[in-house]
């Protein structure tokens, strides 16, 4: 009986126990990981088989080691538990609080595709952490406030003479609060950027550093601190001044709400179809980035696949963005892609030859353009072995994988 090759695509791969029966249960195995654990033990017996190795690090831990992965934000406080050996992947921000150091200890490693906030007598402390992304350090002395902070009245009753930091932004924007008594009380803001109304601008300015960056917004303004689309909700829930801490859609249905909208700054970017745009350009707004799409828009899939009745169905276009996976089917001719497909910030798009230049001239910021079947290959052919019949073959795609 022919043995199968074993290809492992994974973040983690936890080698600690592996077996020499469960190696040679495979005619070759390929790891193919952001980070390979191991022992002693584990690492020769690697070395003993057909084992291809392709890690960004391999790092010797205990067998029973933790494997914590979190998806989001993850504070380190000294009230953690010390707890056994542990190894942590995080996918968003890390916060450590002072005083963190015994529970720090107990991590081998700590990865991080994102942002680290600490203290600044915590960095001697950071030898462990690998980050794919920023460290940002604070005064010991200051209050560690959310990244982007909105200043009410519960705050300003409760605040004291102290420094309070908020890395991203600092918000006072509510026409009722009474500013000069949080510069009475000796609150000092320590930030990149503050967010203020026109009429409390004066009273506000002693609360931040000469380097913080101030935006002033019209009285009235609502804070939106998430990305939105425009609707009916959103202005009678906001109003028509609002300041967008995101990004900002506006479907081709929502045209008769432009006119309504008195101010307008978005953080991010600002999706507008092309219908919109001679009338998007009266509004006062303030923007990072206007993108100009197709009536139809498909976001944030692992895989979609476009059909000729797709199109057919949709005469005005489609727009895909943040796509994963894009296959193009082979039935649709070069000038249907020309005229209804735009392509957006995408991994990998998969077409024929004939296809081919039409979808280039369609596509910003695709990462690989491929032909049909040979996307995912493509990519991964630097580094995968030649896996021969894909029936020979166990391919596992996981988060964590224990070998």
């Amino acid at each position: 009986m022919t043995k199968k090759k074993l290809v492992i695509n994974t973040v983690v791969c936890d080698a600690t126990k592996v077996t020499e029966e469960k190696l040679a249960g495979y005619d070759s195995i390929t790891i193919d990981a952001s980070v390979l654990l191991t022992t002693p033990e584990s690492r020769r017996l690697l070395h003993d088989y057909n084992v291809m190795i392709n890690c960004n690090d391999v790092l010797e831990v205990d067998a029973d080691v933790e494997i914590i992965m979190q998806n989001g934000n993850y504070t380190v406080s000294p009230a953690e538990l010390a707890g056994k050996e542990a190894f942590l992947t995080i996918n968003g921000s890390l916060t450590i609080e002072p005083g963190s150091e015994k529970a720090l200890g107990r991590f081998v490693a700590i990865h991080v595709n994102g942002s680290v906030t600490c203290p600044e007598s915590m960095a001697p402390y950071l030898g462990s952490l690998k980050v794919n992304g920023s460290i940002n350090t604070y005064p010991d002395d200051a209050v560690l406030l959310k990244r982007t902070f909105i200043v009410d009245n519960t705050f300003i009753k409760r605040c004291r003479n102290a420094r309070y930091f908020a890395k991203k932004r600092v918000v006072i924007t509510d026409g009722s609060l009474d500013v000069a008594e949080m510069a009475n009380r000796g609150v000092r803001f320590l930030t990149d950027t503050a967010v203020i109304a026109e009429s409390l601008l004066e009273a506000a300015l002693p609360l931040f550093r000469e380097t913080t960056d101030i935006i002033t917004v019209p009285d009235g303004c609502s804070f939106v601190n998430d990305s939105a689309e425009l609707n009916k909700a959103l202005l009678m829930k906001h109003g028509t001044k609002m300041y967008i801490n995101g990004d900002l859609i506006i479907n081709p249905e929502a045209g008769e709400l432009l006119d309504k909208i008195e101010y307008l700054h978005v953080s991010g970017d600002i999706r507008l179809p092309e219908s919109l745009e001679e009338e998007f350009l009266k509004v006062n707004a303030k923007y990072d980035n206007l993108v100009i799409v197709r009536k139809k828009c498909i976001t944030d899939r692992i895989n979609i696949k476009i059909e000729r009745g797709m199109l057919e169905r949709n005469p005005d276009g489609i727009t895909v963005i943040d796509c994963v996976n894009v296959t193009i089917a082979e039935d649709i001719p070069p000038e249907m892609i020309l005229e209804r497909l735009a392509f957006n910030d995408c991994v990998n798009i998969s077409c024929s030859p004939e296809q081919r230049s039409a979808v280039e001239q369609v596509s910003d910021d695709i990462v690989n353009i491929s032909d049909l079947g040979k996307g995912i290959k493509k990519i991964f052919s630097s580094f995968l072995p030649d896996i021969g019949n894909p029936e020979d073959v166990k391919m596992v795609n996981s988060s964590v994988y224990t070998l």
